[in-house]
């Protein structure tokens, strides 16, 4: 288990590392705020407990929501005597639309925010270390740290957003593409194999975006629960400021429901469409197996009744009768030809 912490006093912050239990005990209990952040490891489970719980008395609930591996919480606040646990979920996307779930517990008071994760997450952290100078302004440091770390967890949906776009546009032109291009080295029946990972392509992604909907609109929940607690009739200004902090959190939460909700609409509507395409393909496919079954049927008539044996049978006996047969076949097929032409099915 890793214990980092960043104290600020007055106006400087400072960075701490290597701390005990303890030294954690004696920042919380300190007047100043200190954010902590505690990166766990597969063995520390002990360790934790006895930071948490011994030490600084917190429910043993919300230490097992920490330390449970192989799941994922949704995303919640929970209020105690005198802390929150709040549970953030957000996403590491890295390559195609594959989402990898991450938990951050974030315990917050009046003077402290610590963060636990068992994920490592540097970028998120190297954002979190860059807080605006703004929060050493107000008395409520913790809030506004607070309210930093929740918009650097919903900020970390812009990327992901981004990325499906792109790949939104791409599926859109796979589907639309008219032509496709067949490997010489690739398998006899390309075409089919590439409409099914067109589709398959597009449920994926859209199965993403219904999960990040999903975590977004929890989310969502947290931010209004505080917007209200800070924002009431006769509440001081100093609050009203803070609740507008978290009110731009939920502007922005908003936005991307809304990227998510046209998105949605894009996969549906390419659903539609490569339906549709691939309907008319097959349609085509029947079309051209029944003009070539209608030509082959006759000849297919002529071919089995002068194949039977008889020896009274017309023409078997004759050394023009292969020729004679021959031309009416030939003759059958422009025949059928010219007519599908007048009626313009070919």
């Amino acid at each position: 288990m890793r214990v980092e912490a960043i104290k600020i006093e007055g106006d400087q912050p400072a960075s701490l590392t290597g701390l005990s239990g303890q030294d954690v005990l004696a920042l919380v209990q300190s007047s100043f705020f200190t954010w902590i952040d505690i990166h766990l490891d597969s063995s520390s489970g002990p360790e934790l407990h006895e930071l948490l719980v011994d030490h600084l008395d917190f429910h043993p609930a919300t230490v097992e929501d920490c330390l449970q591996e192989g799941s994922f919480h949704q995303p919640k606040i929970d209020e105690e005597q005198d802390y929150r646990f709040v549970t953030f979920i957000y996403y590491d996307h890295r390559k195609g639309v594959k989402l990898m779930a991450r938990e951050l517990n974030v315990y917050f008071s009046a003077t402290y925010v610590i963060t636990v994760h068992r994920h490592t997450c540097e970028e998120l952290l190297a954002q979190i270390r860059r807080f605006p100078r703004v929060i050493t302004d107000y008395e409520q440091r913790a809030v506004l740290f607070m309210h930093h770390v929740l918009d650097m967890v919903i900020d970390s949906f812009a990327p992901v957003l981004r990325d499906f776009s792109q790949l939104s546009d791409e599926l859109e032109i796979a589907v639309l593409k008219a032509k496709r291009l067949k490997k010489l080295t690739g398998p006899l029946f390309r075409r089919p194999k590439d409409q099914l990972a067109d589709m398959r392509g597009i449920l994926k992604l859209r199965r993403s975006l219904v999960r990040l909907r999903r975590t977004l609109l929890e989310e969502e929940q947290i931010v209004d629960e505080l917007v209200d607690e800070y924002d009431y009739d006769d509440a001081p200004d100093e609050s009203k400021e803070i609740a507008i902090y978290f009110r731009d959190v939920s502007d922005h939460i908003g936005k991307y429901l809304e990227i998510i909700e046209g998105l949605e609409s894009t996969m549906n509507h390419l659903m539609e469409v490569h339906a549709l395409i691939t309907s008319h393909r097959t349609n085509e496919i029947i079309y051209l197996l029944t003009i070539v079954s209608a030509i082959m049927l006759p000849l297919n008539l002529i071919v089995g009744f002068f194949g039977m044996n008889f020896d009274n049978l017309w023409l078997t006996h004759n050394w023009w009768g292969i020729w004679t047969v021959s031309l009416m076949m030939v003759g059958i097929v422009v025949m059928l030809f010219a007519f599908f032409r007048a009626k313009d099915w070919i």
